[in-house]
This record gives structure tokens, C-alpha cells and sequence, in this order.
């Protein structure tokens, strides 16, 4: 095998009492993709920040292209970059200098002429050549951010390019955009450390993989060799049970909570008709664009501009704001926890109880023992270590940040509930716990309706599947007459029968 190029030895990370890395060993070798596999808390994301400089472990080495990095400061971004599964895009700036953002070759005298074509020519190649260079990356959307941020890691030429979820909020023609651009860079002898809980991700682009577990490398070997049971089963270090099952008794004789009748989004969704029962767990899936996720968001309060009717729990209701469509009863986890759904830089106990504070005081005063019970309680629902409470939700890996997420809506109650991706950026044993406890909350008559681009998720979560295309309902099934070539085929093109239909 080729001299690597990234070489850990023996690194050691502890957290107050809480080891996150273990004396690892790991090494890359220019012009792989090598996939980094396991658990949220695994100790994946700790490496990581330690790579690029944000974090000093207690022991162990560094080195990249044979020099030891200091762990002092950020990490030479032409030795090795990053591209965080939280964006950092600024918004009110062009797009050409986003890409350009932290390049070395610019200095204090920033003359855009001298990049603009090769931005241009790493734009197209990425799948983004319909972007203006000039244009403000606000107008961008969420998928099309993350693609910016890849391209911008493409211009600094860095031997070693890590990519954590990459794709956690693109659609399927996006992924293969990503792919195309990863597959060029591993050809020009780039180092690729790929990080994603999707599992056919990692079977399809990568070449070989290693599995972390409780801070320890566990296994590493070429990608050809694994099979997904293994891999699974050496991630989690147990057996895991399927966590779908079609609901035994007959939905249909529940109560109707949500009923939307010519609902339309202008521009975005056309008029549609839906009913959501108590127990209920729906899946919305399209394309990114296609109106899906628009659907879901207009639900929470998100979409003023619609028309149309909507009834909840038999009453017609106007849920143009978030207050009033708290007030109905309807809770909302984003697709963008750090940016909507937390507060980074507070503990993870105060994240969890922060939507329920009035219910924990008394003469506006809270009751802390109260709100750390609760918080407590929350934690073990969700399997979040409870030793960690007192800790900033931003000292968390992303999936974690994401349950805690859930947790905190299903804090307020809610008698509808709504999920944008829910389970982005979850490793495959946090998600099975996030499915059962939705599941169980369904069997308690919760309402869920969720949008999702991931295939398995729809499978594995849904009683029903919602297939949006072109701003209309084409398919409306129960999950056990849909297959996931089916479903595909609809968000791709549509049903000719179905869109008839729907018309």
C-alpha cells in the first residue's frame, strides 16, 4: 500500500470524565475515499475537529505529508480541509466570495478577476454551473449551499478533504453531483475522508472503511469486503432488530386530525387534498423543490402566502404564523437544527426544556429541580447520556444535536408533529431509536407527518407515503403496496396515472 499521507497515532481526547477517543490509531492514503463509520458519540466527529485544528488532544500525534501538525491552530487548509455538515456559507455575500473565503492565495489585496474563472470552471463541474458568480449566496438553497461549500474545499487544492454528511440534505440528482466531484478529486490523488450514516453512500463511492466505537478504531478494510450486516453490526456492537411494523389495528376508524382541502402553496404547490389521522405516520417525499417540504413547513406556521383550507381536529384553522400554529397544538422539528431548532452554546439540559419553561415555574420563577427531572427524562427517551446534560449542545455530534431536537418538541406534546428530515446526519442505531420512540408516540394517537429524501427512512418509519412531484400529490399509499424503485420513479418523473389523477 502507498505511504499515507495522513497518519494518527495513538490519540487520546477525554472530555472531563467522559473518554472520546481512545489511544486511535488511523492513517489515509493519497487518491482513496476512505469511508469513517459508526455511532453518533463514536468519537468521529472528535477526530475530526482535532484534524483540523479545533480541538488539542491529551496524547498522540498528528502527521500530514510526513510534518506533525500543531494542535495550536487551524490546519493548513492546502494539507487538509473540511466541509462541516453544519454550513457556513454567508449569506450577503456573492457566491464567488463564499467560494473564496480562507483560500491562502488571498492576501490582503483581494482582486476577484484573477479567480473568477477558475471558480466558474469548479462551479460547473460540481453541478452549480446555473449559478451566478455574482450573486448573493442567500439565494441559494439549503442543498445548493452545500455544494458551494464542497466547491470551495475543490479550490484550495488540499491533499486531504474531509466530507461529514455531505449529502445529508440533498436530493438524488444532487448526490450524484457530489459523487462525480469526489471521484475527480480521489482521480487527482486527492486523500477523501468520507463520513455518512447513509449506508449505500458508503458502499457505492467508497474504498475501504473504518468503524469507530466508544473512542476505538474497531476495524478497518477495503469497502469490497464488508457486507451491510457486518458493517452495521460493527458499528453498534449488537444485533439490530427492524424497528417497522405495519400498525395492527385499523387506522381508518381513528379520528381525523389534519384535513387540508385545495391547499396550495403559489408557485410552489398546487392545490392539494390531504387527511391525516390520529396514530398516523406520513411521509412526504419529492425531490428538493418539489413542494414537499414546502407542505410540511407551511403546516408549521412557516408559509403565510396559502391558500385553501385547513382543519385541525374538526376546526378550520389559519396557521399563518409558529405561535398560532403552537397554540393548535402542532410541533416542528427543522431540517436545520443549528440555525432553528437549538441554541449551540446553551447546555443540553436547557435545549431540551426550552420550549416548555412556562410549564416548569411557579410566580415566574423556575422550578430547577423540576426542569432537570424533566430534562432528565427526555435524555433517557431519546438515549442521550445524561452525564453529558449539564454540557453545551454544540459539544455534541450532529446526530445527537438532532434528537435532542426531536426531544425538545415532543416536550410541548403536541397532537400533530412535524419533521423536516428527521433523522439528518443519525447514525443507524440512534435512528432506530428516534423510529421506535415516534412509533410508540403514534401509538399513544400522535399525528406525525414528516418530510424525508431518504429512501430507507420512508420504508422503515411510514404507515403512508405521500409522493409530491411538480407541486402535486401523485401517489398517496399505504408503505406495504410501494417499493423504494417505485417511489424513486415517482419523485424522478412523476406517474403518468397517478399525475392524471392528481390533475
Amino acid at each position: 500500500m502507498e505511504k499515507p499521507v495522513l497518519l494518527v497515532q495513538g490519540l487520546v481526547k477525554r472530555y472531563g470524565g467522559i473518554q472520546a477517543l481512545g489511544g486511535v490509531d488511523f492513517e489515509v492514503v493519497p487518491g482513496e475515499i476512505h469511508a469513517l463509520c459508526g455511532e453518533n458519540g463514536a468519537g468521529k466527529s472528535t477526530l475530526v475537529k482535532i484534524l483540523g485544528g479545533l480541538e488539542a488532544p491529551q496524547e498522540g500525534t498528528v502527521t500530514i505529508d510526513g510534518v506533525a501538525i500543531d494542535f495550536g491552530q487551524r490546519t493548513d487548509p492546502r494539507l487538509l480541509s473540511i466541509v462541516h455538515q453544519e454550513l457556513s456559507i454567508i449569506p450577503h455575500i456573492s457566491v464567488l466570495d463564499n467560494v473564496m473565503i480562507g483560500d491562502p492565495r488571498v492576501g490582503e489585496i483581494y482582486i476577484r478577476a484573477r479567480y473568477r474563472a477558475e471558480a466558474r470552471h469548479r462551479l460547473d463541474e460540481i453541478g452549480l454551473g446555473h449559478v451566478p458568480l455574482d450573486a448573493p449566496a442567500s439565494g441559494l438553497t439549503l442543498a445548493e449551499q452545500q455544494l458551494l461549500e464542497i466547491c470551495r474545499a475543490m479550490m484550495r487544492g488540499a491533499k486531504i478533504l474531509i466530507l461529514d454528511e455531505p449529502t445529508a440534505s440533498l436530493s438524488d440528482a444532487e448526490i450524484q453531483h457530489v459523487f462525480k466531484a469526489v471521484r475527480w478529486l480521489r482521480d487527482q490523488g486527492t486523500a477523501i475522508i468520507y463520513i455518512s450514516h447513509r449506508l449505500p453512500e458508503i458502499f457505492e463511492l467508497t474504498d475501504r472503511v473504518t468503524v469507530f466505537r466508544n473512542g476505538q478504531r474497531i476495524l478497518t478494510k477495503p469497502t469490497s469486503g464488508w457486507t451491510n450486516e457486518e458493517l452495521v453490526a460493527q458499528m453498534i456492537g449488537r444485533a439490530i432488530q427492524p424497528a417497522h411494523s405495519v400498525p395492527a389495528q385499523d387506522l381508518r376508524q381513528r379520528p381525523v386530525v389534519l384535513e387540508l382541502r385545495g391547499f396550495e402553496l403559489p408557485g410552489r404547490l398546487r392545490p392539494v387534498d390531504l387527511t391525516v389521522r390520529a396514530g398516523e405516520i406520513v411521509g412526504v417525499v419529492g425531490q428538493l423543490g418539489s413542494g414537499g417540504n414546502a407542505l410540511v413547513e407551511a403546516l408549521a406556521g412557516l408559509e403565510p402566502r396559502y391558500g385553501g383550507e385547513i382543519l385541525f381536529e374538526g376546526a378550520s384553522r389559519d396557521l399563518r404564523s409558529i405561535p398560532a400554529a403552537m397554540a393548535a397544538g402542532i410541533g416542528y422539528v427543522s431540517e436545520d437544527r443549528a440555525g432553528k431548532s437549538l441554541f449551540l452554546g446553551a447546555p443540553i439540559e436547557v435545549n431540551l426544556t426550552s420550549a416548555i419553561l412556562a410549564e416548569l415555574q411557579s410566580a415566574g420563577v423556575l422550578r430547577f429541580g423540576t426542569a432537570r427531572s424533566v430534562a432528565q427524562d427526555l435524555a433517557r427517551r431519546f438515549q442521550v447520556d445524561v452525564r453529558r446534560l449539564p454540557l453545551p449542545v454544540n459539544s455534541m455530534s450532529g446526530g445527537n444535536q438532532q434528537k435532542v431536537a426531536i426531544a425538545k418538541t415532543v416536550a410541548q406534546k403536541p397532537r400533530l408533529l412535524l419533521l423536516n428530515e428527521p433523522t439528518r446526519g443519525v447514525d443507524v442505531g440512534a435512528r432506530s431509536e428516534v423510529y421506535r420512540e415516534l412509533k410508540a408516540l403514534a401509538a399513544q394517537g400522535l399525528a406525525v407527518v414528516y418530510f424525508s429524501t431518504d429512501l430507507e427512512e420512508l420504508r422503515e418509519l411510514s404507515y403512508r407515503i405521500v409522493t409530491v412531484f411538480r407541486g402535486r400529490i401523485v401517489r398517496d399509499v399505504a408503505v406495504e403496496n410501494t417499493s423504494m424503485e417505485g417511489i424513486l420513479a415517482d419523485i424522478l418523473r412523476g406517474s403518468a396515472e397517478s399525475g392524471e389523477a392528481a390533475a
